[in-house]
């Protein structure tokens, strides 16, 4: 609890994971909202008794509120939930402490009864609660069960729609690994056993997953279906001040494993590389390693959501001159342990027939299979970034998507003495002409000399923009942003657009007369 304090007071509002209400007229019935909030994400701390503006203690009946926060938490709440509340101290004064820890995936989402699941489910953002769209309770949802998205028929596809090349070669691999009971099976009957078709007759149905798998052009009847790959020219995706807004910009169709090698491409070619020289033998290492970079993308494609709900929305790589980001659409899916994923096997796929169809669906010319579906790949990459110098990844569960971001600065721009012999000769790295001239421009959103603040007017003078987007402008985090904010705010030079502070409408705004 004295940590939550001390990050809240400095950074001037609630947290993520900190909820702080002054609570002197009793129990805010804002709190559930919290509360269930916290519950559908990672768990979090919620203060009662300290003072919205300033977090210093205001005197309250810590008794009673204590009381009706356990009461309200277990009756006002579906499923019920039951912290761990305490009375503790902050500069001397009593405060309640509510512990809320984050559901099991099979009992989510928490809602408030009253409101109903649809409007009654929230989600924590940075410094407050947010209603779940249709969609993100859905997510939640799903992770109950298993979902059988995957092996949905897909209206109009029909075998000759497959790749008869990728067929072939899983047929072939099939009946050389799966041992007798699949060697002596005829053509359709394997492929009815992975639930690349369905429906009886002579004319059967292909399934997403097969069509996803084995199809010639799968974006024919699912079009968003694919993959988009961007790479910016700025840390947050603004534009030069020439107009320049993108320095490569791909559609990448077909099915997954050419996506897979479509995307690979496509980074690597927007990526620095050097050669290093050791003896007689020469090695390009790249700033991305290439295993990782593939397994990020299958992870991408293998685990996002297939749901009707979902099939607008495209697994997304961009690339930016620190970092490079692979999103898909759906959260993590069921049980998981955010904390050990990195470092343990860990196996918990939405589309279980897509995972194990994908062992033995071979990426074109490589003789390797997509994945292997044996829960390691997320360790193999944390294996493979630390050692080329990326440092860990990052994993971002926001419910309707997923994000893995890996870090520049590995080989391509700082060099560990420990990563190559004594007399390896390092070759200076290597882009194309225009990416060279790209990136040599500065960056005409985040300027080394400007201060935040002077970027803050400037950002303002164009109108109304919210924190967030602020944030993004100054390459902060919106905690960071903030303070700034505050200093300008306390010196008159702007103010918020809504009376209320937590409004969702709320953007910050010059004032007219600073």
């Amino acid at each position: 609890m004295d940590e939550a304090v001390r990050r809240a007071r400095e950074a001037g509002t609630d947290l993520r994971g900190v909820e702080i209400k002054a609570a002197a007229g009793g129990l805010p019935r804002s709190v559930r909202n919290s509360v269930c909030a916290f519950a559908n994400t990672q768990g979090g701390v919620v203060i009662l008794g300290l003072s919205d503006s300033d977090f210093r203690p205001v005197p309250v009946d810590v008794a009673r509120l204590a009381n009706d926060l356990a009461s309200t938490c277990a009756e006002d709440l579906e499923p019920p939930i039951r912290p761990d509340i305490d009375v503790a101290g902050v500069d001397g004064c009593p405060v309640v402490v509510a512990l809320v820890d984050e559901l099991p995936a099979g009992r989510k989402p928490c809602y408030v009864r009253r409101r109903g699941l649809e409007g009654g489910t929230y989600t924590r953002t940075h410094d407050g609660d947010r209603r779940l769209s249709t969609y993100e309770i859905h997510v939640l949802m799903s992770g109950r069960g298993q979902p059988r998205d995957d092996v949905a028929v897909v209206e109009g596809a029909r075998p000759s729609d497959l790749d008869e090349d990728l067929v072939a070669a899983l047929l072939s691999r099939v009946r050389r690994r799966r041992g007798p009971a699949l060697a002596g099976a005829d053509d359709e009957e394997l492929l009815r056993m992975h639930r690349v078709l369905v429906g009886g007759g002579l004319d059967p149905s292909v399934t997403l997953a097969g069509l996803m798998a084995l199809g010639r052009y799968p974006q024919q009847f699912v079009p968003q279906l694919n993959v988009t790959f961007v790479a910016f020219p700025t840390i947050n995706g603004e534009p030069f001040g020439d107009g320049t807004r993108f320095l490569d910009n791909e559609s990448i169709d077909g099915s997954i494993p050419v996506m897979v090698a479509m995307a690979q491409a496509a980074v690597r070619r927007n990526s620095t590389r050097r050669a290093v020289v050791s003896g007689a033998g020469r090695q390009d290492v790249w700033e991305y390693p290439d295993e990782a970079v593939r397994e990020v993308v299958v992870n991408a494609l293998l685990h996002r959501d297939y749901h009707p709900l979902a099939q607008g929305a495209q697994v997304r790589i961009e690339t930016y001159p620190d970092r490079l980001a692979v999103t898909n659409p759906g959260g993590f899916h069921g049980d998981v342990n955010r904390s050990r994923l990195f470092t343990e096997p860990h196996t918990s796929s939405r589309n279980s027939y897509l995972a194990k169809l994908l062992e033995d669906v071979e990426i074109p010319r490589t003789n390797r299979t997509v994945c292997e579906n044996r829960g390691s790949g997320l360790v193999a990459v944390a294996r493979e970034l630390r050692a080329a110098g990326n440092g860990e990844p990052e994993l971002a569960d926001r419910i309707r998507e997923t994000t893995m971001t890996i870090r520049s600065g590995g080989y391509a721009f700082r060099r560990s003495p420990q990563s190559e012999p004594a007399d390896a000769e390092v070759v200076p790295c290597q882009r194309t002409e225009t990416q060279v001239t790209a990136r040599a421009r500065p960056s005409p959103s985040v300027p080394a000399a400007t201060d935040p603040r002077v970027r803050i007017r400037e950002l303002l003078a164009g109108g109304p923009l919210p924190t967030r987007t602020l944030a993004e402008a100054l390459a902060m985090t919106p905690q960071g942003a903030l303070k700034h904010l505050r200093w300008l705010e306390e010196a008159g030079e702007i103010e918020q657009t809504e009376p209320a502070r937590r409004s969702p409408l709320n953007r910050w705004r010059l004032t007219e007369a600073p």
